[in-house]
């Protein structure tokens, strides 16, 4: 009896260590828990998930970010990013608009196969989010992959993913060693109950691993525009860690500037721009304090532009919808994971 628990605790040790100690590790920054930020919203039909939106009826969101501490490597990665912006005039002016991917020559946008925006709340889940949505779309599942219950797993094998991640390898790896369970099976538990622990054996009993071999990725500890596009040239989807300015009572540096897409009406936030006319705010510092984890989901060389799918909701940004400027992500995006 005793040497069967011995090797229980031999295995459920090794387990942990196999899981976290090899995770891969940007250069560029380090998770230091989270930071609690502000953003307003464009409510439609008063569409209120009261469990997630508490202060959603008074205009505005509280998500959390990531708290990053920028390495030297990521500063200087920064200067450089904005040297060669200068150089080449600044940002361009979006201030009258962008063109839908849809309607844009230039675009490669893959969409998310039908997958709903999601939104993570006031928790600093965006990693499990973003990752979740990206292998759902990848696998042309809507919102299959119960965040709750692999939030749960990760927190019985040490990793307490609720206040931030480095990066979406941390959430794949279990999810092709464990399987995957489908929402709204989380053994009568649902998102966001940060206090349940589920373990292997237990997360066992309902997974499934026949997606296993679909559950692929290629991680990069550094940011990068050509490997990216290559990517989405490719038909994958890429998660990527971009440093955010956290400017306390500036709704410009977390949600990005207001921006219009083809003739309609100005969204709330959804542009992450460096700098923008009438503004002398500059949105890319080189030491950023807060991060936060999203998924590209195309490319327009022409208007110089990533589309990205957020977790804030459908009422943030271009219903759901975030754009970043080239410029932004050379400056302030950190890493990046293809997931094939």
């Amino acid at each position: 009896m005793l040497s069967n628990l011995k090797s229980t605790l031999l295995i459920s040790s090794f387990a942990l260590f196999s899981l976290s100690a090899f995770a891969d590790k940007s250069e560029l920054f380090s998770v230091n828990g989270t930071i609690d930020a502000k953003i307003p919203l464009k409510i439609k039909n008063n569409n209120i998930n009261s469990n997630y939106d508490v202060d959603a009826l008074n205009g505005f969101k509280t998500i959390k970010l990531m708290s990053i501490q920028p390495t030297n490597a990521m500063i200087q990665k920064n200067r450089t990013a904005m040297a060669k912006l200068i150089q080449e005039g600044g940002e361009r002016d979006y201030s009258n608009g962008i063109t839908s991917f849809d309607n844009s020559f230039n675009a490669v946008d893959l969409g998310m196969n039908g997958v709903d925006v999601l939104d993570q709340g006031s928790h600093g889940t965006c990693v499990t989010f973003a990752t979740t949505a990206a292998l759902d779309a990848k696998l042309q599942l809507n919102d299959y992959i119960d965040q709750q219950c692999i939030l749960a797993l990760n927190k019985y094998l040490g990793n307490d993913y609720w206040n931030g991640a480095d990066n979406a390898t941390q959430v794949v790896d279990p999810l092709k060693k464990y399987g995957i369970i489908k929402k709204g099976n989380c053994f009568g538990d649902s998102y966001a109950d940060p206090s349940q622990s589920i373990s292997p054996s237990k997360y066992t009993t309902r997974s499934t691993k026949k997606f296993t071999n679909n559950l692929n990725y290629k991680y990069f500890g550094k940011a990068d525009l050509d490997i990216l596009k290559a990517a989405l040239d490719n038909g994958n989807r890429v998660v990527i860690g971009t440093a955010l300015a956290d400017i306390k009572g500036n709704k410009v540096s977390v949600n990005g500037f207001d921006v219009k897409v083809d003739d309609g009406d100005f969204n709330q936030g959804g542009l992450w721009a460096c700098k923008q006319p009438g503004d002398n705010t500059n949105y890319c510092p080189e030491k950023p304090d807060a991060g936060h984890e999203v998924i590209v989901t195309g490319y327009d060389d022409g208007q110089k532009l990533l589309k990205i799918r957020n977790s804030w909701s459908s009422d943030a940004g271009d219903n759901g919808n975030f754009y970043m400027t080239y410029a932004f992500f050379n400056a302030m995006a950190m890493d990046q994971t293809v997931i094939k």
